[in-house]
């Protein structure tokens, strides 16, 4: 297994070189020290993000904890660049989005080898957990996480209903289904993108009086509530985030159960392990309190 360190100091030598068409020199990317210039706390999030990568690496909120040493050797392998120089730009965006793509198998064979874990305090309430849920798994969800919330959500809320366990997102995989959830009189579409299916689908059912919610993420918000509004269906479809549609009613959840927003918040991440266990990729169920992560 590669080094997290070694993965992000890699990744941002390569970065650099794809800003240019020249090579690239020592002090120019190094400090005195050896240092990786611009792989700090506030960098490298920003950089995992640019490529679509996980920033949950247990690093990125600190930056790179090292010196540049194993990157120094690499950099100095490939003469800061000059082996590209001969490249046409098209040759060169290729080789670089290949070694990009190289890291990025050895970030996600890191991510995978255990459970997402979080802080102790975050259990204390769904408010806290949801959000903290959705921003470490930012760019491996692919729709996966929203889906078992959602799930999970609805099965508390509703604990006498059979809530079906929908791996991914049943909707964008066009499976057939106008919705994917129903409970008695309501129609839940999940989408983190919604496309055009998910709008008409959304209206449809509202036109045959169902209780609708579309469901998507907080990017995707306002421009899908702008839509539901100009289509005239807002009111009979309600528009929610993820983060606002599973936390909402768990008062109520509470003292239907009659436990507290703690225990409430335990039940919920319990049942989202269940419904996440369906997919294939194991490392997206969350570690409970107490529990041991290996």
């Amino acid at each position: 297994m590669v080094p997290p360190n070694w993965l992000l100091i890699t990744l941002r030598i390569i970065d650099m070189l794809r800003d240019r068409n020249t090579a690239i020199g020592e002090d120019e990317i190094y400090s005195y020290d050896y240092t990786l210039k611009k792989s700090r706390a506030a960098s490298i999030p920003k950089l995992l993000t640019k490529y679509g990568l996980p920033t949950n690496l247990g690093l990125s909120k600190e930056g790179v904890t090292v010196r540049g040493a194993p990157g120094l050797r690499m950099f100095r392998d490939i003469q800061g660049g000059e082996v590209l120089r001969e490249c046409t730009s098209q040759q060169r965006e290729s080789w670089i989005l290949e070694a990009v793509q190289e890291i990025r198998l050895e970030i996600m064979k890191l991510v995978g080898q255990k459970p997402v874990v979080l802080p102790s305090n975050v259990f204390e309430h769904s408010a806290k957990f949801v959000p903290a849920l959705l921003d470490a798994v930012t760019n491996r969800s692919n729709g996966r996480v929203e889906q078992a919330l959602v799930g999970a959500k609805l099965q508390l809320r509703f604990p006498n209903s059979n809530v079906a366990i929908n791996t991914g997102f049943a909707g964008d995989r066009q499976t057939g289904r106008e919705c994917d959830y129903e409970v008695g009189n309501i129609r839940v579409v999940v989408s983190v993108s919604p496309s055009q299916g998910h709008f008409d689908s959304a209206k449809l059912l509202a036109e045959e009086g169902r209780e609708v919610f579309l469901i998507v993420s907080e990017r995707a918000y306002s421009s899908a509530r702008k839509r539901v509004k100009d289509d005239g269906c807002l009111g009979p479809v309600t528009v929610q985030t993820i983060s606002d549609y599973v936390t909402s009613n768990m008062k109520e959840t509470s003292v239907q159960l009659g436990i507290d927003s703690a225990q409430t918040c335990l039940k919920l991440v319990a049942e989202y392990n269940r419904r996440i266990a369906a997919e294939a990729d194991h490392s997206l169920g969350v570690v409970l309190p107490g529990d041991n992560a290996s």
